[in-house]
């Protein structure tokens, strides 16, 4: 073959082959889109620590707070294609297994209380009638202890899924792993760790996925979102926004010590929401810090309210009591007018009434604002 032909014929199976690399490659392009085609993320608000993606024939991919991926299938359907070797629970749910309040309390709103069959949660913790009635019925077993659950008695329940938290929490994360271990269906719920309020309250959409309410867990989220947009606009017009401290004072080896949100914290977004300013607000974290009573004190004298993240169930139930605990603050401004307020027994129960507490905070911090208002979720300490 002379130089040129063969240059030339060279040069074509080169140009060939090009075009076949790039149609080829266009073509896996475009067979991906087509497998993402049919796959949905849902949009969350404030919620950070979870995800739900729509996939085909009504199934579900779920990322849990342990950041694991679980399928949701229809009742009677295999798993779609690529994901068999995850976790599948079929859908809806009908037998669960809760190691928290604030799950029963999502669920209550989605009208599923009655698919609980078991908690780690005693029967006198409870402040959700239809749960405690059921507990003593004994058609919800209690379980034990969340971090020494009865693990014989959890699997003869056989529940479809078993709702818990874990993070910073090593027993947790043993129960974790042993429910893993012994096969037993697990979703990880860690609204705790959510830094803002409206998001512990998004989980709901979480837990709605296994029961097919996904559309009923939305409009209830938006319903309570517009609730406390309202609260917001509301005291936005406030001219003065009160100086608030809130702690939790206790007894015997905590003594001496209160336990105050950190300013990125849920609390304190729910302070600002309601119109007040949070006297801590500087804290870096969105946990919460211990400090000494002294500093307390000596921050807090002039605060306008005092929120004590303390409930009557736990002694809390007048200044008097309150104060004995620490004789020191009998001389903060709070204490003096009387405008200390802390949690009704209740509080961790109504998760799923975030807006309420929030609305109850507005009220506290302005009452020129809402007048003749009765609080809901707070109590306002008598003297004794």
């Amino acid at each position: 073959m002379k130089p040129l032909k063969l240059a030339l014929w060279k040069s074509s199976v080169l140009v060939a082959l090009m075009l076949f690399l790039l149609l080829l490659i266009s073509g896996c392009a475009v067979r991906s889109q087509d497998n993402q085609a049919g796959i949905k993320a849902e949009e969350l608000k404030y919620a950070t620590g979870f995800k739900i993606e729509h996939l085909p024939k009504g199934c579900k991919k779920l990322t849990d707070g342990e950041g694991r991926t679980l399928i949701l299938v229809p009742r009677g359907q295999r798993s779609p294609a690529g994901y068999e070797d995850a976790p599948k629970i079929e859908t809806p749910v009908k037998k669960v297994v809760i190691f928290s309040t604030t799950q029963a309390a999502l669920l209550r709103p989605l009208g599923v209380l009655d698919s609980i069959a078991g908690t780690t949660i005693e029967k006198d913790r409870w402040y959700i009638d239809l749960v405690k009635e059921e507990m003593e019925k004994g058609s919800i077993a209690y379980l034990g202890k969340g971090r020494t659950p009865d693990y014989e008695k959890l699997q003869a329940l056989n529940p479809d899924v078993v709702f818990m938290w874990t993070k910073s929490d090593p027993q947790m994360e043993a129960v974790f792993q042993k429910l893993n271990e012994l096969g037993i269906p697990v979703a990880v719920d860690n609204e705790y760790l959510e830094e803002h309020p409206l998001g512990r309250v998004e989980w709901v959409k979480f837990l709605a996925a296994f029961y097919d309410r996904d559309k009923d867990a939305e409009v209830l989220f938006n319903q309570l979102d517009e609730k406390v947009k309202e609260v917001v606009n509301k005291v936005a017009g406030a001219k003065v926004n009160p100086k608030v401290l809130w702690g939790g004072i206790h007894g015997g080896k905590y003594k001496g010590k209160v336990y105050v949100p950190n300013g990125d914290s849920y609390v304190a977004k729910m302070i600002a929401m309601g119109g007040g300013d949070y006297i801590f607000k500087e804290l870096k974290g969105a946990s919460s810090s211990p400090i000494g009573i002294e500093e307390f004190y000596a921050r807090g004298k002039d605060a306008d309210v005092f929120i004590s993240s303390t409930r009557p169930i736990d002694g809390a139930t007048s200044l008097e009591k309150l104060c004995a605990r620490e004789e020191i603050l009998s001389g903060i401004k709070p204490v003096k007018e009387g405008r200390i307020w802390c949690f009704q027994d209740w509080y961790w129960d109504v998760m799923d009434k975030t807006d309420e507490q929030i609305e109850d905070l507005a009220a506290i911090f302005h009452p020129e604002l809402y007048p003749g208002y009765e609080l809901k979720h707070f109590l306002r300490l008598p003297e004794k």
